[in-house]
């Protein structure tokens, strides 16, 4: 890409935030360059700059069998094309979901049973 690139704007926040809630009605706008979608079947989170124009969007797939549909929803209302950067390639319907972060070395510990308890209840 050329250095002096700049990406076509997508709309002003409050075009995005109207074609988000379109898809996700109760999409949590309390930070407004923020947005929170959650429910018990997804759970995403996506940023759209502090900018009035808003010219890139970031989705954070967390949790729940319909993050990758909500995605692909909103990437449709908004004329975009959402890019998979784990895989490489752009998200589609058939991606998978994203892959937990490695556990940390106290999360390890916490969850790890002694070896003296196993197969005891």
């Amino acid at each position: 890409m050329p250095m002096d690139y700049e990406p076509p704007s997508v709309g002003t926040a409050t075009d995005v935030v109207a074609a988000v809630r379109e898809v996700v009605p109760d999409v949590d706008t309390s930070k407004p360059s923020w947005l929170a979608l959650r429910s018990p079947d997804y759970d995403v989170e996506m940023t759209i700059g502090k900018g009035v124009e808003v010219r890139d969007i970031t989705f954070y797939l967390n949790d729940g069998p319909r993050s990758i549909p909500i995605v692909m929803e909103i990437s449709r209302k908004l004329g975009v094309t959402p890019y998979d950067t784990e895989s490489g390639d752009f998200l589609t319907e058939e991606s998978r979901p994203p892959v937990p972060p490695p556990m940390t070395p106290d999360e390890i510990k916490m969850n790890k049973p002694k070896w003296w308890k196993l197969g005891r209840k």
